[in-house]
């Protein structure tokens, strides 16, 4: 697993299940001795409204290097302002925003 920054991370994972029909994930066997198996994923803890903290996680990725250049998009993203939330509201964002403008 590697981070950017200091911030997120970089991990494969898969959708195999075992037997109990639970999926796997990042805990398959497989994705040790096949280096083609699952795809790459980032992670990156936010800060949401009300000061609680939530977890973004993107996948789908062919490598690494496009995960990482991912999260790296995503942390310039939100340097820039923009909060990937979901559950962010317009009137959350607007606020967020008219604040970081300079008057």
């Amino acid at each position: 697993m590697r981070t950017t920054a200091d911030r997120g991370r970089i991990y494969r994972r898969c959708g195999c299940r075992d037997t109990h029909r639970h999926q796997l994930g990042a805990h398959c066997p497989h994705l040790l001795t096949d280096g083609d198996h699952g795809a790459w994923t980032f992670a990156v803890d936010v800060p949401a409204p009300r000061h609680q903290r939530t977890t973004v996680r993107r996948g789908g990725f062919d490598s690494q290097d496009a995960a990482e250049a991912a999260l790296r998009r995503f942390l310039e993203g939100e340097a820039g302002g923009f909060n990937a939330d979901p559950n962010q509201t317009v009137t959350d964002y607007l606020n967020t925003w008219l604040r970081a403008v300079p008057q």
